[in-house]
């Protein structure tokens, strides 16, 4: 006869102590090294977005304002503006257009020419050249690029004679965001590519084969077999570019500096010279906290919809 086995929970309330807490134990340095880095800085900038205090006063209590600090940000004008410019023009637009052309790319990427002559290695190296590329040296490049008396792209229009002098695409005001879109996704496109290029290598080739011999031509094949295979890869870098963006600082600041005057501010780079340049700590402090709110909400309602479809399937 067999020993029946003792109940799972019952076995584990019998071990020891230290056999239990072993695995919190060995988690715990990891843990730890995560709230230092992470929860620390991100509490202290909540504490900080309830105070007054100035850039010069850090390492001091300040004085305790209430929600003062998130009044003045809520009621002045320029958030509201700069709120828009983060979210339509910095986000939703860089975002979809890199979605679109990271598929169209990621698809033609996979086509069997490129396996068939065996170039697959050298088209994923040279989609990898922007993404290696740091972002300082690529604003710097394409500041060069777009300069109105030197800048190649000039240099092309002029000579080519669609226009007659060049256009200061970084201090108009029809011509600037554009000039820093094309900055974001010429150098954050890769990840998307990449990205979706190996999702769409890990779709087993029998599916394709199976619906040719059903009498699927490529665009069914590509919309109703491909793309709903895609859909949680394309949920997560979705997700992913936009906190990712709307987050970002690096490109309108080194580009445009949230100019002309302020027509290309956005929330970071408020947030930046109101720390920083008008040494206004606390007010600084509430414009991160409201930013990182509104990524916070807008990550639950992603999971929330996300989530509800698949319950529904």
């Amino acid at each position: 006869m067999t020993t029946p086995l003792p109940d799972a929970p019952a076995a584990r309330l019998a071990r020891p102590w230290g056999a239990r807490l072993e695995p919190y134990a060995l988690v715990l340095p990891a843990m730890a090294v995560l709230a230092f880095f992470f929860a620390g800085p991100a509490i202290y900038n909540v504490a900080l977005a309830f105070q007054d205090l100035s850039l010069f006063d850090l390492g001091k209590e300040g004085r305790w304002v209430g929600f003062d600090n998130f009044a003045e940000v809520l009621s002045d004008p320029s958030t509201g503006q700069a709120l828009y410019n983060t979210a339509v023009p910095l986000t939703a637009v860089t975002v979809v257009i890199r979605l679109v052309l990271g598929l169209l790319l990621a698809l033609l990427l996979n086509a069997t020419v490129f396996r068939r002559w065996r170039l697959g290695w050298l088209v994923r190296s040279l989609v990898l050249i922007p993404w290696v590329t740091p972002p300082v040296v690529a604003v710097a490049a394409w500041k060069w690029l777009l300069d109105a008396r030197y800048g190649a792209v000039n240099q092309l229009l002029v000579g080519t004679g669609l226009i007659e002098q060049g256009i200061p695409f970084l201090a108009k005001t029809s011509t600037v965001w554009g000039a820093v879109e094309t900055m974001l996704i010429w150098r954050e496109l890769p990840f998307v590519v990449i990205t979706f290029l190996a999702a769409l290598q890990s779709i087993p080739s029998e599916l394709r084969e199976a619906a040719r011999i059903d009498g699927a031509n490529g665009w069914q094949i590509e919309t109703r077999i491909v793309l709903p295979l895609l859909k949680p890869v394309i949920a997560v870098v979705t997700l992913l570019t936009t906190i990712w963006t709307f987050n970002n600082f690096v490109y309108v600041w080194l580009a445009t500096r949230g100019g002309p005057g302020d027509y290309t501010q956005v929330l970071a780079t408020q947030m930046y010279t109101t720390s920083f340049v008008d040494y206004r700590m606390g007010t600084g402090a509430a414009i991160g906290v409201v930013m990182s709110v509104i990524m916070f909400v807008f990550a639950l309602v992603y999971f929330f919809v996300i989530f509800r479809e698949k319950g529904e399937k």
